[in-house]
């Protein structure tokens, strides 16, 4: 039995699941700025945007390996149906399970919350399925990036907020920027490294597109924004002077951008570099919520 839970965590990518947590914390959190915060209504929104994470990071691996994108040799997906850890029919069966989970959670937010919750969630799923679900397929067709972004950045962001307090604040969507971009760079750092297998596979993504060196300036370009963007709102007092305690990650950072911008000498530096930058925002977004609830303190 806990090998088996092991198995199925596995196959939800946890190293990734910081790319809910963030920003649904984030939104409550600074919902607790102007009301009373809900610890309750938090945990469920928090377990929701979690599930529906899951069951799209299942669903992709199932997907990826149906369409021949990811083979043994790639490594590029969790590895449990390649190791025989699940078949792709238990994985399937898993995410389906994983997802009416959520639904059921966000219907329950919806009917207490408002039906905006609702938009958000019926969003959030449908492109979570789409990311590389026929008939869009949008991984497939060089939109993951943006979609990344709006999912685990204003969406997520907004939603952890409005369960809170019920209406739309857009020093909220702002804050979500940094989040977001920080999020889409762990998707890009996946894509680099896949380049190979991707095109071998005949799928096009933002980094076969652009062409891996114009795509490593696209990582530079969402790592240094999500650090200038702090800056600018700190400075604009849209975030509070606590936040520049985020400048602490930045060795962090640009530890990770000389990692790639040397891959080129060694494509094995690259193998972790999705994980790296996973690390990078939940360092990041740990120390910007620390910040709002430091905020708080009269």
């Amino acid at each position: 039995m806990k090998q088996k839970f092991k198995i199925w965590l596995m196959a939800a990518r946890p190293f990734s699941l910081t790319a809910s947590i963030i920003p649904v914390t984030i939104g409550a959190i600074f919902a607790a700025k102007e009301s009373k915060f809900q610890f309750i209504y938090y945990l469920i929104s928090l377990l929701a945007a979690v599930l529906l994470q899951a069951s799209s990071n299942m669903i992709n691996d199932y997907d990826d390996f149906i369409n021949k994108v990811d083979t043994k040799e790639s490594g590029s997906s969790s590895g449990i149906i390649f190791e025989n850890l699940l078949t792709s029919e238990e994985l399937l069966r898993g995410r389906r399970l994983v997802l009416a989970l959520g639904c059921i959670l966000g219907l329950f937010l919806a009917f207490q919350k408002g039906v905006f919750i609702l938009i958000l969630g019926t969003i959030g799923a449908l492109s979570g399925y789409f990311y590389t679900g026929k008939p869009l397929i949008l991984k497939y067709r060089g939109l993951g990036a943006p979609l990344i972004f709006m999912i685990f950045g204003p969406l997520m962001t907004l939603g952890g907020y409005f369960v809170q307090v019920q209406r739309i604040n857009i020093n909220v969507l702002l804050l979500s920027i940094p989040i977001g971009l920080l999020t889409t760079a762990i998707l890009h750092a996946n894509d680099i490294r896949d380049i190979y297998h991707d095109k071998k596979a005949g799928i096009k993504t933002l980094s076969i597109m652009t062409g891996k060196t114009n795509a490593c300036y696209i990582y530079y370009g969402l790592v240094y924004l999500s650090y200038i963007s702090v800056l600018a709102m700190t400075y604009y007092r849209v975030t509070p002077i606590w936040s520049l305690l985020c400048l602490i990650t930045l060795p962090t950072a640009l530890k990770n951008i000389n990692k790639l911008r040397i891959s080129n000498r060694s494509n094995s530096k690259l193998a972790t570099l999705d994980q790296e930058t996973a690390k990078l925002q939940g360092q990041f977004g740990v120390i910007l919520i620390i910040s709002i609830l430091l905020s708080t303190i009269r």
